[in-house]
């Protein structure tokens, strides 16, 4: 028995799961409670393939008991494809009060936070979003997001006088 040709298909495989595979991962049980965030196609910030990830700076990020864990949680994602794109983000439950747990998930009245993953220069970027919709807080209504500007991971916000003096911007 030749055990090469599973050994090759079995390479390709991982191969082509590592090429594939997404940067932004919901990893994240479903809770029941959701946001529907709207990516318009009249965004021009972004070309087929980049990845958009939803996020909450402030999240409930403990799953299943009360230790109340607050921190940035990646809520909800998707592949972009120059069409509008719907991403369902996870919203948290808390029931301690009641004698039950807390799930992980957005908090409603936070803020949306969204990050850009070019896959073709593998940087991601933070951004700054219109909104045609909504005003960019977890529990509107509805919100749609008309265009995207992405922010250089690179560029320097504060080259003034007070870090001139040690050299300026690094």
């Amino acid at each position: 028995m030749n055990i090469k040709p599973f050994f090759n298909q079995l390479f390709f495989l991982v191969l082509c799961n590592f090429i594939f595979s997404q940067h932004f991962v919901v990893d994240l049980e479903d809770t029941g409670e959701s946001q529907l965030t709207i990516f318009a196609d009249s965004i021009t910030g972004l070309n087929a393939g980049d990845e958009i990830g939803v996020f909450d700076l402030d999240a409930i990020t403990n799953y299943n008991d009360c230790s109340n864990q607050i921190g940035e949680l990646l809520v909800g994602a998707g592949v972009w494809d120059g069409s509008q794109l719907n991403i369902v983000s996870t919203g948290s439950v808390d029931l301690c009060a009641f004698g039950g747990p807390q799930l992980a998930g957005f908090v409603e009245g936070n803020d949306v936070v969204v990050k850009v993953y070019k896959a073709d220069e593998g940087v991601e970027y933070d951004t700054e979003l219109t909104w045609s919709a909504g005003t960019g807080v977890f529990g509107d209504v509805i919100q749609q997001v008309s265009e995207i500007s992405l922010v250089d991971p690179n560029a320097c916000s504060d080259d003034n006088d007070a870090v001139a003096a040690f050299g300026g911007c690094a």
